[in-house]
């Protein structure tokens, strides 16, 4: 059965503390870490927290289901290549010690100037060096359509280079559907390599798109459901709310609590298990 966990990049304002007491009232099965009180997670912030993590967040009742970093795999020089590679095997082994199942990477070409061929050979390399880590650890390393990695095609393909068994992909809806992808087409891509989805809705406007509660939007969220249903997905799903990044949109206390009632009247209507 599918988990939906509560992304803390939704809700900038509170503290872990208030986190915890919400996503159990909201009725989530747990949170993504992107944020602590506030500020983007890093390696330092969370190796200071994690006494406060795990007693905030208990693994078999409200779990960290991801540790959503801001690593970028895509880079052309060696020396930086290194860099994130320690970084990533530091993410990985803090996602050990606290028993969080998955780490989310970014791929995203870093610097922009980078083509994409060359980008998607460098972050398959970099995900075949980070599951080394990772398998003995026992994590998920996850890189997420994102960025000029929105195509489940790009993921897939730097996915190729990486044990399926370890590395896999983060499916988010919104950034698929922004650039024409449908939830068919990511499940032919991406389908048998899925550890993580990220789910917001969002509407097209004229210069561009603006997140809106769930319902309310253009991104195929009841379809994409049912796409993962019908080839038996029953990991997690986060509902990434970007107050951090958009702070006009709707206060987590509204968006959080209507997400969880619509996405629970799609369950109804047996979009997934």
């Amino acid at each position: 059965m599918v988990k939906f966990t509560l992304n803390t990049l939704g809700a900038p304002g509170w503290t872990l503390e208030v986190t915890a007491h919400n996503a159990r009232a909201y009725g989530y099965a747990g949170v993504d870490l992107r944020l602590i009180d506030g500020e983007v997670i890093s390696v330092d912030s969370v190796r200071a927290n994690l006494a406060r993590i795990k007693e905030l967040f208990p693994v078999d009742e409200l779990p960290v289901a991801t540790l959503a970093t801001s690593v970028r795999l895509a880079t052309r020089e060696p020396h930086i290549r290194q860099t994130t590679l320690e970084e990533g095997n530091a993410w990985i082994d803090l996602a050990a010690e606290l028993q969080v199942p998955v780490v989310r990477f970014f791929a995203a070409r870093n610097p922009p100037e980078m083509d994409l061929e060359s980008s998607i050979q460098v972050v398959g390399e970099m995900l075949a060096l980070l599951s080394e880590r990772a398998r003995e650890r026992r994590i998920k390393i996850g890189v997420e359509t994102h960025d000029e990695f929105a195509s489940s095609r790009s993921v897939a393909r730097a996915l190729a280079f990486a044990p399926s068994d370890v590395a896999g992909a983060v499916w988010d809806m919104w950034h698929t559907t922004r650039i024409g992808e449908s939830p068919a087409e990511c499940m032919q891509q991406l389908g048998d390599r899925l550890i993580n989805v990220h789910l917001k809705d969002a509407r097209r406007t004229a210069d561009g798109w603006q997140l809106v509660l769930l319902g309310e939007g253009d991104v195929p969220v009841e379809e994409g459901l049912r796409s993962l249903n019908a080839i038996g997905y029953d990991g997690c799903i986060s509902v990434e709310w970007e107050k951090k990044w958009h702070p006009e949109i709707a206060e987590p206390e509204i968006a959080f609590p209507q997400y969880m009632r619509v996405l629970r009247t799609y369950l109804e209507r047996g979009v997934a298990e």
